[in-house]
């Protein structure tokens, strides 16, 4: 992951409605910067951050992050849901290859919470790329999707999964 600009995700946080209890989780293969804003985000206002590590370096690195559950987490693996431990909000910063976007998708809509949100970070630009997710969104359940540019390196595509859609 290219290096993140702390303002411009200090701004994208401003979309996390203040609500007790949350649980933010973030599939990650790197980017420190965005793991400690996101654990410091949550800690402060007592939600549980969950990092999922795609590869074995991250975890290695981070395994003992104080204030956050952080697991080993291979996007292969047949289910995201954990211990029945729905997320708020699914920050999405790793490369996903366009054979496994939709399957990746079906996964997380079933660990995210009614009305929760999905944020995936796209290299900047990549409007194909851009394409393909609002698609696959779509038709995996997903709605009220859209696109925001805020950071140098990235688009942010955001969707929410509806109430009583999809499995």
């Amino acid at each position: 992951m290219n290096k993140i600009e702390k303002n411009s995700l200090d701004k994208l946080l401003q979309i996390i409605e203040p609500i007790p209890m949350q649980t933010i989780t973030h599939f990650s293969c790197g980017g420190m910067d965005m793991i400690h804003m996101l654990r410091d985000f949550s800690f402060k206002l007592d939600y549980e951050y969950r990092l999922n590590c795609t590869n074995a370096e991250l975890y290695d690195k981070v395994k003992n992050l104080e204030h956050a559950v952080v697991k080993n987490f291979p996007i292969a693996r047949p289910n995201y849901l954990i211990q029945g431990k729905f997320s708020d909000y699914l920050f999405v910063t790793i490369y996903i290859e366009d054979e496994e976007k939709e399957m990746f998708l079906k996964k997380a809509h079933r660990s995210i919470k009614n009305a929760g949100l999905i944020l995936l970070f796209v290299q900047k630009d990549s409007l194909e790329q851009i394409d393909l997710w609002n698609r696959l969104l779509e038709e995996n359940n997903f709605v009220a999707t859209s696109s925001i540019d805020l950071f140098e390196h990235y688009d942010i595509i955001i969707s929410k999964k509806m109430h009583g859609w999809g499995g």
